[in-house]
């Protein structure tokens, strides 16, 4: 069925396929983003010795780029054909990785929190500084990242986008 307000919308902006196209390849840089940090965490780095909150930040960074690589797949969803795919697959995402939204969210606006005002009533200025750091797991603010588990359901995610290609491939052969 034509949709005249579609058509009107693509034609001002991207088509469908470019939208898709752009969508993964930033769901490819996230997914490099996310294995780099993955390794980082697994290693000893040189500036262990002096840089003693490493680790933590590496699991800060990972965060931003598992909520980046959530961005791309919300990004292809914006595509009609790909929509209900990406909304199954945004949701297999968020249920493995529950806490990367709030996490993500309260380091991104740490001066709000450290004064108080930020969004999430539950947290304190006093524990936003405390945390357990593993190679594996962070523990903050009564949540918890596994970076095992997180890179996998990264990579479910990902293959989801991926595979979305032959739903816009097949759209196109239809038109």
């Amino acid at each position: 069925m034509h949709d005249p307000k579609a058509a009107r919308s693509r034609a001002d902006g991207p088509s469908d396929a470019a939208t898709y196209e752009r969508a993964r390849r930033h769901a490819n840089l996230a997914m490099w983003t996310i294995a780099l940090q993955r390794r980082r965490l697994k290693t000893t780095e040189p500036e262990d010795a002096e840089f003693l909150f490493r680790r933590w930040s590496d699991f800060q960074f990972l965060i931003v780029a598992l909520r980046r690589l959530r961005r791309a797949a919300t990004l292809a969803a914006k595509v009609p054909v790909l929509a209900n795919e990406m909304r199954k697959a945004l949701a297999r995402f968020d249920a493995a990785i529950p806490a990367s939204k709030k996490l993500r969210d309260i380091a991104e606006h740490f001066d709000d929190y450290a004064l108080d005002r930020g969004r999430d009533p539950t947290v304190s200025r006093r524990t936003l500084e405390v945390g357990a750091v593993g190679d594996s797991v962070f523990e903050w603010l009564g949540e918890e990242i596994n970076a095992d588990a997180a890179t996998s359901g990264a990579q479910i995610l990902f293959k989801d986008i991926q595979d979305a290609q032959y739903l816009i491939a097949s759209e196109e052969t239809d038109e």
